[in-house]
């Protein structure tokens, strides 16, 4: 099930979790505790079958930040390779005066992560929020969870609103193309415990 988190002092942080395709529900994949504290998702691979997961399945933080200009920023914060699936971590600003979408057309074939061999691991939106719609000046924390394990290599690109503008200051659906660090990133110390 789909959790959505309101902190009075601060703008609205909606906690987004992803279902695999098939689902009638979104099962949540982080689980948030309303105090505030950090959300905890699980960090250690599945046992078995790890050996052809992007760094063993380890969950690994990034720090990455991408400016649009219409005002929406995103944050990659982590990433992991599951058996099934790929969970990007994620926090988006929408510094924009209007709703954003980041999933326009309400499909799973505008946002993708694509590796070097060529395949595309695509989105899997949320049937709760299916364009990943962002209200002006809220932001929306969580993760985004694509199609398949995304495999060891040496390049990769997250896209989101593929044939959207990626330089126009008055669109709505913003895209963005971020080169993720497949080489450089590095599990994080203590990961897994």
């Amino acid at each position: 099930m789909t959790r959505w988190m309101r902190q009075p002092a601060l703008p609205m942080i909606l906690m987004l979790a992803l279902s695999a395709c098939g689902q009638d529900e979104a099962a949540p994949v982080a689980d948030t505790a309303t105090t505030g504290d950090a959300p905890q998702a699980a960090t250690a691979p599945a046992a078995g079958g790890t050996g052809s997961l992007w760094r063993g399945g380890a969950l690994v933080p990034l720090d990455i930040q991408a400016p649009h200009p219409n005002g929406t920023v995103l944050q990659v914060t982590s990433l992991q390779s599951r058996p099934t699936e790929t969970v990007v971590g994620v926090r988006v600003i929408n510094g924009d005066d209007r709703e954003i979408q980041l999933n326009r057309y309400n499909n799973n074939r505008n946002g993708f992560i694509v590796v070097d061999s060529g395949e595309r691991i695509y989105l899997s939106p949320p049937a709760s929020n299916r364009t990943l719609s962002i209200q002006a000046g809220q932001t929306m924390e969580g993760e985004l969870v694509f199609l398949g394990r995304l495999p060891e290599g040496r390049t990769g690109i997250l896209i989101l609103n593929e044939n959207s503008s990626v330089d126009s200051e008055y669109t709505n659906t913003p895209a963005f193309r971020i080169n993720l660090p497949l080489q450089a990133a590095a599990p994080a110390a203590g990961a897994g415990q």
